[in-house]
């Protein structure tokens, strides 16, 4: 599958559920692909209106079409930072994802090792207050294989670059 025809399936399956950014602009920093989404859950008494309580869920979803091992090296040092920068810890906040995902034609085997061995989750107040996690993908296009973190496994099949959906 190609660069564009691959970008063309990510901008459908997001176009779902998610908020496509255009421009690829997010936090100052351009991206090939960026989508977000956000959610509130409420808890009501009697009426939806009289609301008690509620938890805010955020993700966001950055995709880049460059896994050269230095690339994937660099970004995955300030993911970190990142998703911590995007958190807004509190009482109402439940969780804060931010999924990277790289493609490319045939990435290195260095690129895959990186990916899979990244690992950043970080709980606020015992969970309390939510927690940030960090899920990495690197999508083999020529081969049609997608690599995870173990935090990124679920979300595996929404990567594969096919229109069938098939598991690599």
């Amino acid at each position: 599958m190609k660069i564009d025809e691959y970008t063309e399936l990510l901008t459908q399956r997001f176009g779902k559920y998610f908020d496509v950014l255009s421009g690829g602009m997010w936090s100052g920093k351009k991206y090939d692909l960026a989508a977000k989404y956000a959610a509130r859950e409420t808890q009501t008494v009697l009426f939806k209106e009289n609301v008690m309580d509620f938890y805010d869920s955020k993700e966001i979803c950055l995709v880049s079409f460059n896994a050269t091992p230095s690339f994937v090296s660099t970004e995955l040092a300030g993911l970190p930072a990142l998703a911590l920068e995007y958190a807004e810890p509190s009482r109402h906040h439940k969780s804060t994802v931010v999924t990277r995902v790289f493609a490319a034609e045939s990435p290195e085997k260095e690129a895959v090792t990186l990916v899979k061995r990244f690992r950043f989750n970080k709980s606020f107040r015992f969970y309390f207050w939510g927690y940030v996690e960090c899920k990495t993908i690197l999508v083999d296009l020529a081969s049609g294989k997608v690599y995870t973190n173990p935090a990124g496994r679920r979300e595996k099949k929404i990567f594969v670059p096919a229109c069938s959906g098939h598991k690599s």
